[in-house]
């Protein structure tokens, strides 16, 4: 895959995941369905998994916390699989203490659509958080 072709890419993935963060998103079972493969499979920070199923059942109902992300590294594993990892930030309110994690995905071409098969988030040291849309 050439150069042009892989940061087109990972900027496209780099958004869908920017979108799953985003209030309208997650508390939409059709746009989160659209975004997941149905082998979906996330580890959250405490090792409780979770599947497709669960996570559109689950992501409408909580309140949406406050996200920051940044440092996105992106690598082709395959043809069809790209690797994606980042800083998070979150809190669930503004005034909560803020939750650091590095955060790694997994994203997988169908045929048709990339959609992302695969979540986890380590949580991490404090980091500053940039404010550049990087």
């Amino acid at each position: 895959m050439g150069g042009k072709i892989k940061e087109t890419l990972f900027n496209h993935l780099i958004d869908a995941e920017r979108q799953l963060l985003e209030p309208e998103v997650r508390q939409s079972a059709e746009a989160l369905d659209a975004l997941l493969d149905d082998d979906f499979i996330e580890i959250a920070a405490d090792g409780t998994s979770f599947n497709k199923f669960q996570v559109l059942t689950r992501l409408p109902t909580e309140v949406v916390p406050q996200f920051y992300n940044q440092h996105f590294k992106g690598r082709m594993l395959s043809d069809d699989v790209a690797q994606l990892s980042y800083q998070a930030a979150f809190r669930r309110s503004a005034r909560s203490e803020f939750n650091y994690s590095v955060r790694m995905s997994l994203w997988r071409f169908n045929g048709k659509q990339w959609q992302m098969v695969f979540h986890q988030g380590t949580p991490c040291a404090v980091f500053t958080i940039s404010m550049d849309d990087d």
